[in-house]
């Protein structure tokens, strides 16, 4: 393999695991092992983020603590992150996938870093692992909370009310809905007690009471 590796922040003892982890399951030699280190990756990975998580946030609920690991661990993420890590320039394919695909896919780069942390879990152990899924993972896992309460305005909400006002709970009341039945149109008001604070309005009752709850955010001090 290329005889300059990638920054990753970490040395391998055995750098077979690593030239195996960087070879697309084109190159035959390596197809089953780096097909069976993104299946380990993916296990280490979620593990890893889910106890982080549960660990630093202790008054967080399952539904955000679960938007929360979602947001590091997506697809989305982890493309990014193997770019960060500069493997789309170490990945390798075979000539022919080369030549169809040209550069590395999002789900190729995806599996790659998986695989890469199936590699690092494999060359030493799993405190070693985490504690490299933690450092490299370290801004996303700073920043998931906010990201999770941006997608999950109720959630965000509930936490508001049940902090200001003793415990109580929003109450989601659907006023209308209107137009033929495949575009049809519903209305939600949020309350709070007998209060309203927000409306929505959607395509489905559960977009209008997320809608809702997002008026009735941008109306209050958080």
């Amino acid at each position: 393999m290329n005889n300059k590796l990638p920054d990753i922040h970490y040395t391998f003892e055995d750098n077979s695991l690593l030239e195996r982890a960087l070879s697309h399951p084109s190159i035959t030699n390596y197809a089953l092992d780096n097909q069976r280190f993104e299946f380990l990756g993916d296990s280490l990975l979620s593990w890893c983020v889910s106890e982080w998580l549960f660990e630093n946030h202790p008054q967080v609920n399952e539904g955000d603590l679960n938007e929360m690991k979602v947001s590091v661990v997506s697809g989305k993420s982890l493309t990014q992150k193997a770019i960060e890590l500069e493997l789309d320039k170490y990945l390798k394919m075979s000539d022919s996938h080369s030549k169809h695909f040209g550069t590395a896919t999002d789900s190729m780069l995806e599996n790659c870093l998986e695989a890469l942390v199936a590699a690092i879990y494999l060359d030493s152990n799993f405190e070693k692992a985490k504690e490299w899924i933690v450092s490299t993972f370290n801004a996303e896992l700073t920043t998931a909370l906010n990201e999770a309460q941006s997608q999950n305005p109720k959630g965000q909400l509930q936490e508001w009310t049940q902090l200001k006002h003793a415990g109580i709970v929003p109450n989601y009341k659907l006023i209308k809905s209107e137009g033929p039945g495949h575009e049809k149109r519903f209305t939600v008001h949020v309350y709070l007690s007998n209060k309203a604070l927000g409306k929505g309005t959607a395509s489905s009752i559960k977009g209008a009471e997320i809608n809702a709850a997002k008026d009735a955010l941008s109306q209050i001090q958080i």
